[in-house]
């Protein structure tokens, strides 16, 4: 079995800024492809920090500006009714604002594999592979994509 790694770097917006790395998830396939001569197998991206995400969703404005951050606020607010920063235990071991964060990673996971067949990744026509940035502030950030097959 061949594997191919390639890692690039990302500037994302915090507060769930969200970005479609779906070409690069392709490109990263067929570099692969082209220098480790694989024709089918997987590839997982992997973004390094501990606030950071990777998910498939339809990367449309009502998704990517409102839909997914109000979501999650349901289940992990960052501020209160009052516009106050929600209390997390996690912010007594840090001195930071960020509890929320990591939960909402958490819960969308630092990864995603996806097969690919005949050298082209197997998502449907409305999936894009997605970074989003479940942290306060802006960030960077990067993904480390590896392929491996035959």
């Amino acid at each position: 079995m061949a594997v191919y790694t390639e890692i690039k770097e990302y500037h994302t917006r915090g507060h769930m800024g969200m970005i479609d790395v779906t070409g690069d998830f392709r490109s990263a396939v067929r570099a692969a492809c082209e220098k480790k001569n694989i024709k089918d197998g997987i590839i997982t991206g992997f973004t390094t920090g501990g606030v950071a995400a990777l998910t498939t969703l339809e990367f449309e404005p009502g998704m990517v500006t409102r839909d997914l951050k109000m979501a999650l606020d349901i289940i992990s607010p960052y501020l209160d009714k009052d516009g106050r920063v929600v209390y997390y235990k996690h912010h007594e071991t840090w001195g930071d604002d960020n509890g929320s964060s990591h939960i909402k990673s958490a819960i969308l996971s630092p990864f995603i594999t996806i097969p690919f067949v005949d050298g082209r990744i197997t998502i449907g026509p409305w999936q894009n592979l997605t970074l989003v940035e479940c942290d306060t502030r802006d960030r960077h950030r990067e993904i480390v994509f590896q392929v491996m097959g035959e």
